[in-house]
């Protein structure tokens, strides 16, 4: 029998329609992963040489086994209607203004961008936000770190704070706290329990949307430190925008926390919510999961912080300690008048020249360096694992110098042809970078500006916006060192922090001048070292207090 021409073109039609369909079911959800920072880049978003950070890999291989493909931007300028319609979901890790070129001088979103973010998730679409995602917008102004950060704006809040659902206030030291898990019915929470507790640094919240739907409250009563000197409080939820969905979760802050199977397995879940593949119940629930949450903490004045384009504040009399500074356990590393304590790194004597002490400053001459027979190096005779060191540094221009911790004094750096140590030159540790950074040709020679200053010195770059006394001006460095966490400040601001042996070092480090040194940054302890580069730097209030491991 022969069938109409009709029915061939009809069966054709449908076969055509169903393949379609297939292919639409397999094709990935695709997410737009935006990370720039127009405050603090995190280390676990930042970019080295163009290569995906620590967390875009994690994403990638969670990408890989839950079929979603992830986009990875900076790039505030592409915000619009047309760009976003692309995506299933857009997920936040952001740090300030991102209508201002900020931190990262990366392309700003338009005002008109920030609204086509809204509107876009308003009209269906997904949004997930990590840790600094609260750190964004603010609705006080970027600068001020005063009382009003700590008050609830309520609708008056920036619009981009009642969207998210909550706004950071401040964090303290990253510490062991629980999170009670509050709806373990949640996609992500089945198998989680009744709460969980990992080191991280957590965020002190405020002005929760009424809408949120608490997914974990933190049990602020246990924690350290008076920002979490309050009732229980969300730090994770989800709730409803429109017909869309938003996800927000303060953890995120630490490498290992992104490799923890606990933070990925709720990671997952709200994702999955986010893009719509599973469903869940986000009632508002804070009047019974966190009936405090609205109590913020009481805001403590801190200590003065030195103002913009002056010099650090020091005591009336250099090197000296006062009375609260003793009580805390606090010692002077150098006592202003003497060498002791210290010693050249090649010899048990403090170097014969290059080195000069006069009125309660330590200086390190120029033209030193080994070619013009220089003092070298000095080191401390103690070593040191867990401490918190202060330094008031002075430079000259165009000068290059450095402080060390973990100096192992027996390595030395790297031939480039050999690619073994050459037994010359300084020794091999940590270093905080103290750069001209205006004249010295390494503030452009480094990758991604790691060899400026206030930086860890070929590794991680301080911020481009920092705050730097010019030359003949007292600066201060602060270093923190506890276990594996490291933190640097520059008169007073945070301008590195990175863990010791994580991944997302050891990845730096390998593509440092330091990856042929074993093991490099993971020792036990070592010396604290200041650096004799060829250049007049001026030390003074060299200050340490030792700390226990955690």
């Amino acid at each position: 029998m022969k069938l109409p021409k009709f029915f061939f073109n009809a069966a054709t039609l449908a076969i055509l329609i169903f393949a379609a369909a297939l292919t639409a079911s397999a094709a990935p959800k695709k997410i737009l992963f935006f990370t720039k920072s127009s405050g603090f880049e995190h280390s676990v978003i930042s970019w080295k040489k163009g290569q995906p950070s620590y967390a875009e890999k994690i994403l990638l291989e969670l990408g890989q086994k839950n079929g979603w493909e992830f986009v990875f931007s900076k790039d505030g300028s592409k915000f619009s209607p047309g760009y976003l319609a692309q995506f299933d979901a857009v997920f936040f890790y952001t740090t300030g203004d991102l209508c201002s070129e900020g931190n990262d001088k990366q392309p700003p979103m338009t005002p008109a961008g920030k609204q086509a973010l809204f509107d876009y998730v308003r009209g269906g679409k997904g949004f997930i936000g990590t840790h600094a995602a609260t750190d964004t917008f603010h609705t006080a102004n970027e600068s001020n770190k005063g009382p009003d950060r700590y008050v609830n704006h309520g609708k008056d809040a920036d619009p981009y704070c009642c969207f998210i659902g909550g706004e950071f206030i401040i964090h303290g030291a990253q510490q062991v706290a629980t999170n009670r898990v509050i709806d373990p019915k949640f996609p992500g929470f089945e198998t989680v329990g009744d709460s969980f507790a990992f080191l991280e640094e957590w965020y002190s919240l405020k002005d929760f949307a009424p809408d949120d739907h608490a997914l974990t409250v933190m049990e602020a009563s246990q924690m350290k430190g008076p920002m979490y000197d309050r009732p229980p409080y969300p730090n994770t939820w989800a709730r409803k925008e429109g017909k869309g969905r938003v996800w927000y979760t303060a953890m995120g802050h630490r490498e290992d926390v992104w490799t923890n199977p606990t933070f990925q397995q709720i990671l997952v879940g709200g994702i999955k919510w986010a893009l719509g593949e599973v469903s869940a119940d986000v009632t508002p629930n804070l009047q019974t999961a966190a009936p405090g949450a609205y109590k913020n903490p009481i805001y403590v004045e801190p200590k003065a912080a030195p103002a913009k384009n002056k010099s650090v504040s020091t005591p009336a009399v250099p090197n000296t300690l006062t009375a609260q500074e003793k009580a805390g356990g606090w010692r002077l590393l150098w006592d202003g008048k003497s060498s002791d304590g210290w010693r050249s790194v090649k010899t048990e004597e403090f170097p014969s020249h290059g080195w000069n002490i006069k009125d309660g400053v330590l200086i390190v001459h120029e033209n030193g360096g080994e070619e013009s027979a220089g003092g070298g190096d000095i080191i401390t005779r103690q070593r040191y694992a867990n401490f918190e060191l202060t330094v008031d540094f002075k430079t000259t221009p165009g000068c290059n110098s450095g402080i060390k911790i973990f100096v192992q004094p027996n390595l030395s750096p790297v031939d480039k042809k050999t690619g073994k140590p050459t037994g010359k030159g300084s020794a091999i540790g940590m270093e905080f970078q103290i750069l001209d950074d205006a004249l010295h040709p390494d503030a452009k020679l480094g990758r991604e500006g790691d060899r400026t200053i206030g930086s860890l010195y070929d590794l991680i770059p301080a911020p481009k916006d920092k705050k730097v006394m010019p030359a003949g001006e007292w600066n201060r460095a602060r270093i923190l060192s506890q276990g594996k966490h490291v933190t640097f400040w520059l008169n007073g601001e945070k301008t590195v922090e990175f863990e010791r042996g994580s991944a997302a070092f050891r990845e730096a480090v390998a593509l440092s001048k330091f990856k042929n040194i074993p093991d490099f940054g993971e020792w036990a302890d070592g010396h604290i070292l200041l650096q004799e580069h060829g250049s007049e730097v001026s030390f003074r209030n060299v200050k340490i207090r030792e700390l226990p491991a955690n």
